[in-house]
Formats: C-alpha cells, structure tokens, sequence
C-alpha cells in the first residue's frame, strides 16, 4: 500500500527551537585569585628580598658596633620581571548573516562578540597556568609571559633569572598523591615560609582533585586505616570530597581546574594531576592594556571586531608557592 511518509516529503518544516548550548570550562580560578595591578611597559619588573640567616655570636659588653657585611640590608635584594602577552580574538559577520532569523542568537554579531570575551579569558587563565616562558617580540615571534608552572621550574629546570634564594622549593612529582606527600609539600613550604599569607589555594586538575578526596578514605594501601565517617541519614547522602584541607603546616582551599599546564604545541589538553600550590598574597597580574572590545569599519561584507588585552603574570617570590606535577 503506498504511504505518504515524513522521510519522503521535501516540504516539512523544521522544529528549530531558540536554544542554543556551549558546553566548555569557563572556570579561571588563577585569574580570579590574582592581585590586580598595573604594567607601565612591555616588560614590567618587581623587587623581592630576603632576612640574614640567624646569629648566635652574641656582643661583647662594651663593643662598638662593627657594621660589617651583614649592615647592608639592601644586599639580599633582587628585581624579578615578566614580558606581557597580547591576547586577541576577532570576529566577523557577513551582512546576510546578521539580517537572517536565526534561532537562539537575537544577534549573530552582539553573540560572536560575547563569545571572544569569554575565549580571551580562557586564554589569559590558560597563558599564566602553562610552563611557558617568557619571550620579547622579535618580529616574527610575539610577546609571551611566563607561565606559573615555569616560574616554579615545573619542567626540571629553574629560570636562570631568579637567584636562588628566591626559587620554589615545595614540588611533588608523584604520579598519584597520598596525604604523605601532600603534607611533604606543605612541610617544604612552610620551612622555607613560615606561614605568612596563613591561607593557600590548590588549583588542582581533576585527577589530582580525586586524589586528595581519596584522603578521605584511606591512603591507598591495603594496611592503612580508613578514616572514619559518621553523618546522620537524615540528610540521604554520602559526603566524600575534600574542599578544605586544614593541616599542620596551613590551611588549603582546593579548586578544581581544567586549564593546568597546558601548551602551545596541545593547548586543548590539560594536566590532569597537575596543582599550582598558590599563596595568593604572592601573586599578581599586571595589565598594560584593559580587555576591551572594538567595532572595525564594515568594508561591505558585514559588521566585524576584536576583542584584546595585554597582561603578565608576575610571581612575586616563586619560594611562596609550590606545586604538583
């Protein structure tokens, strides 16, 4: 028997409905924690500095003061400095395109530059997150800022620019974390720091974020004793996840992340147990030119634009932070 089928028949309309979705991490918690301050240049500088190892000679009743090496206290002192980094991303829209009823985008320009804000603060997060280092435009190549996980020579080898009693201290390379080694890191960075910001931040990638909820349960052997968990079953749920850590060498707030230690050569690609350790009193970005965006003339093809800014990543003293590779 012939049938008039909906596969068949040329003239159906679509059900279009005015929902359009973007699913990607958006999250930027090094930006967000970061101090905010000004660049003057295109390389912008800082000082850091550090106390003389402690005396025990004691003085002698009645002995004029010396005033040897250890009386110039500027002698600790060092300038660290970063290059900034010009982000950018443009967008363009034919005529035709803007003045279509498309489902979901009231504007298909005003949505185009909604998204470039949005991709250049992914970039930025991205940039200050990776092992890059820094670089001077020369033409051909751009300006780049050092990343955090280079500054802390998370790549085996410290920047030659940082004197050593300014370079990080406090790593871990452990493929898989135990509460061991989490506190071995805290340990190293409390006997280099004290405690001065009192308050640290873990971005964690997500693998490294399950790790330490694993403290939870057990250190990962068959010997160790579980922690033991009592909750009411009133509240019909099972809490096992670590967002704070309070230990005996600081407290640590943990943020997970998506945008650790990627790279130029696989920016799509995140290093899942990779965790920047961060005092964020430590820290800052510094920007030359605010994110903006800007409206170009329509040369006749449609209405097109950029959205840029130009920032740095300034670590104030690599030793205040740690991390995890």
């Amino acid at each position: 028997m012939a049938l008039t089928k909906t596969y068949d028949v040329a003239g159906n309309r679509e059900d279009l409905t005015d929902v359009l979705t973007i699913l990607e991490p958006e999250a930027t918690p090094v930006t967000s924690l970061a101090k905010k301050g000004k660049a003057s240049g295109t390389f912008f500088e800082w000082q850091a500095d550090s106390l003389d190892e402690v005396s025990f000679g004691g003085v002698l009743e009645g002995a004029d003061a010396s005033f040897g090496a250890g009386a110039d206290k500027a002698a600790n002192r060092a300038k660290l400095g970063n290059y900034v980094q010009k982000i950018r991303r443009e967008y363009q829209v034919s005529d035709l395109q803007q003045a279509v009823d498309t489902a979901g985008v009231p504007s298909e320009f005003a949505n185009a530059q909604a998204k470039s804000v949005r991709e250049c603060k992914r970039d930025l997060e991205a940039a200050i997150c990776s092992a890059d280092d820094r670089a001077a435009d020369d033409g051909t190549n751009p300006y780049r800022t050092r990343g955090f996980f280079k500054w802390l020579g998370a790549d085996g080898t410290q920047p030659s620019d940082i004197p050593a009693a300014f370079q990080n201290v406090a790593n871990d390379t452990t493929a898989t974390q135990t509460e061991a080694t989490f506190n071995s890191v805290l340990q190293e960075l409390y006997e280099a720091n004290g405690m001065p910001g009192s308050q640290l931040t873990l971005v964690a990638g997500p693998e490294l974020k399950r790790q330490i909820s694993d403290f939870a349960r057990s250190e990962g052997t068959t010997t160790s004793t579980p922690y033991q968990i009592t909750q009411l079953a009133e509240s019909k749920k099972i809490t096992l996840t670590v967002n704070f850590y309070e230990g005996d060498f600081g407290n640590v707030a943990i943020v997970a992340s998506t945008f650790l230690n990627r790279s130029s050569s696989a920016p799509g690609t995140a290093d899942t147990d990779a965790g920047l350790l961060i005092d964020p009193e430590y820290f800052g970005l510094h920007t030359l030119i605010a994110e903006s965006t800007n409206e170009l003339e329509n040369r006749g093809g449609g209405r097109r634009g950029y959205v840029d800014l130009v920032a740095g990543l300034a670590v104030y003293s690599p030793k205040a932070h740690g991390y995890f590779a």
